[in-house]
């Protein structure tokens, strides 16, 4: 019984450990690479944000759109999960002016 605990236990933290955070950056295309976006966001920062297959672009009311609608200098609010801001994808790009 107490090696089922400790298996669960163990088991869990390695689960919260592997765990992303969310985050929102809110700014405007800098550049597009194949698989990578950089934005520079309201903050001044400049975020390079990894894209993929399963990376939905949407215009302001969440609706899908065609990826070629993504151009650098468009306005954009990204959501993306990570473990920092220096480690990120990309799971929405919302195109603001759309």
């Amino acid at each position: 019984m107490r090696s089922a605990i400790a298996i669960t236990l163990v088991v869990l933290a390695i689960g919260l450990a592997s765990a992303h955070e969310k985050f929102k950056i809110v700014g405007s295309v800098t550049g597009l690479k194949t698989g990578e976006i950089a934005v520079k966001a309201v903050d001044g920062a400049t975020y390079e944000i990894d894209m993929n297959d399963g990376t939905v672009i949407t215009d302001k009311n969440h609706k899908k759109i065609d990826r070629a609608k993504l151009v650098v200098g468009e306005k954009v609010v990204i959501q993306a999960l990570g473990h920092d801001m220096f480690d990120l994808e990309a799971f929405e790009i919302q195109l603001v002016d759309r």
